[in-house]
């Protein structure tokens, strides 16, 4: 009896060190697994770290990796989280001859990223562009994996309404965006652009009635311009690269003296105010460079130069009002890729 039950105990113990074993051994070696991190796992570490504000990242990972490779899984964390990397970063890689791992210590200052905003579509891109040129809104950094630099300098050049000595910039690091020239402050663009914006709507409402169809608005709009603007002939022919009002909306609606670039601006600005999308054309006529408008009638969209039919107080000319392209073509000429007739939609964005 007393062998029986001894055997019977055995047997017990063995059964308990049996499961013991087969519940330890797994666990062992998960927790052993858990603590080498891939790349991927490595840059969602990172991505985490970034958007809580660490500045200090640990974490254990094949000693085979590189800092180049580590370096690429931040760059791709911090732009998930809207951020760029930009400067230098301090890598630390502790290795033990025991181990096919290592610790890696990453340092992430302040001063490490810059902020973006990244952009994933051409819509996207366009919208940004309209928003920031709007609300004159140049500290941002734009990115996106397929750069739309040429959609900020298209959107600039199709709505000069908003250039005050407004520039497109973009970085060898991938962002873009705009920023103001030098040669006008924050507070006086801010005042020209406010005082031609008044102007506009003062202009619309002494000379556009409702019931007007888009053709008689676009005429009315013409017919302003060339009566109460005049061409500056010492500008178009001084000014080079330095900022002047004759190139503005404010200069053809305050001060009623502009250039080609001055008209087609506050063109553009005036038929924003009563509902008549348009935009600005950028090409040359007359062995010069040159500006203006592409509209959206309705039913068609035609051609206007205000600047060509400003006959210097005279009889006011409508040679160039609502003409076609292959008319407008005869004297001016462009890259139609530019100016394509389906960007005259992007209006609706201002």
């Amino acid at each position: 009896m007393k062998n029986t039950n001894r055997a019977v105990m055995a047997v017990i113990c063995f059964l308990f060190l049996l499961a013991g074993v087969c519940f330890y051994a797994p666990s062992q070696v998960n927790a052993s697994a858990s603590k080498a991190l891939d790349l991927e796992q490595i840059e969602q570490t990172f991505a985490q770290a970034i958007k809580n504000g660490k500045q200090t990242v640990t974490f254990t990972a094949p000693a085979s990796y590189t800092s180049t490779q580590l370096r690429d899984a931040l760059d791709r964390a911090a732009k998930s989280q809207n951020r760029m990397l930009s400067g230098s970063i301090q890598f630390r890689k502790q290795t033990n001859s025991a181990s096919a791992n290592a610790k890696y210590t990453i340092q992430l200052s302040s001063e490490a990223f810059v902020k973006i905003k990244r952009l994933t579509s051409e819509k996207a891109a366009v919208k940004a562009a309209a928003k920031a040129l709007k609300n004159t809104k140049y500290t941002t950094n734009y990115y996106s994996d397929t750069s739309y630099y040429q959609v900020f300098v298209k959107m600039l050049q199709q709505h000069p309404e908003y250039n005050y000595n407004t520039v497109v910039w973009r970085n060898t690091n991938g962002t873009y965006g705009y920023h103001r020239g030098s040669s006008i402050t924050k507070k006086k663009q801010k005042e020209k652009m406010e005082a031609a914006d008044q102007a506009a709507k003062d202009a619309v409402k002494a000379c556009v009635s409702s019931g007007m169809t888009a053709k008689q608005k676009a005429k009315a709009i013409h017919d302003y311009l060339i009566v109460h603007c005049s061409y500056n002939e010492r500008v178009a022919s001084t000014a080079g690269n330095q900022y002047h009002d004759a190139f503005t909306a404010y200069g053809a609606l305050v001060k009623g003296s502009a250039v080609c670039q001055g008209y087609a601006a506050a063109f553009n600005l005036m038929a924003q105010k009563c509902g008549l999308p348009s935009m600005a054309v950028c090409g040359r006529a007359g062995g010069v460079a040159h500006a203006w408008n592409y509209v959206d009638l309705g039913s068609s969209s035609r051609y206007i130069d205000c600047t060509w039919d400003d006959t210097d107080g005279k009889k006011i000319s409508d040679t160039y009002f609502c003409v076609t392209e292959a008319e407008m073509r005869r004297q001016h000429s462009w890259t139609a890729g530019d100016f394509p007739a389906e960007a005259i939609g992007y209006a609706k964005y201002f």
